[in-house]
């Protein structure tokens, strides 16, 4: 700028700096955007869907051993996994029923919503069974004809309000498992069979 007045020239750089400080504030970059949409997506996605899984109590086929069932005198109740309980969750409901006959062996309320599981043939502390389709408030496990194969499914329901206390050993399964339904905003599932011999 050799010649110009020194007015000129502190025009001219004020002019510079004030382009530049428009440019630095118009906004962020697409490339900035795009990399804070990636990072929410990758968070989203490494919490996984709602699950229930298979704990002990199953074979390497998935089937139910006969530990689980009528042909053992113990009939223990599965061990079950949970994973990514829903936020906003109050409570856990379990429920397992015959697809083939359509017989609810196993209805399990007040579950803890940050339960990450259930051991095998134990109730956690604050849950309940109630009463299911052969006339008890336990778990009966599978035990369909001599050489056929039932498959039941197992249920998890997360609940947005907890069941009434009122659901109990005495109500009727139907009633309970429509309650629970009701009151579920999400839920995940697995089915196992079971061929008895």
């Amino acid at each position: 700028m050799r010649g110009l007045p020194p007015l000129a020239i502190a025009a001219a750089a004020a002019a510079l700096l004030t382009c530049a400080a428009c440019s630095g504030t118009s906004g962020p970059a697409p490339g900035a955007h795009t990399s804070t949409t990636a990072t929410t997506r990758t968070t989203n996605e490494a919490a996984g869907p709602f699950t229930l899984s298979r704990g002990p109590g199953f074979d390497h086929s998935g089937a139910f051993t006969s530990l689980m069932t009528c042909d053992d005198p113990r009939d223990y109740s599965p061990g079950l996994n949970f994973a990514n309980v829903p936020t906003g969750t109050a409570e856990l409901a379990l429920t397992m029923v015959d697809l083939d006959v359509h017989k609810i062996h196993w209805l399990q309320l007040g579950i803890p919503a940050g339960a990450r599981g259930i051991s095998a043939h134990h109730l956690l502390p604050g849950a309940r069974e109630a009463l299911n389709d052969f006339g008890e408030a336990t778990y009966d496990g599978p035990c369909p004809p001599h050489g056929s194969t039932h498959k039941y499914q197992l249920t998890l329901y997360a609940l947005h309000k907890p069941m009434p206390a009122s659901f109990d050993g005495s109500t009727p399964p139907a009633q309970t498992l429509q309650e629970i339904k009701r009151r579920a905003f999400a839920s995940a599932m697995l089915v196992a069979p079971y061929t008895r011999h």
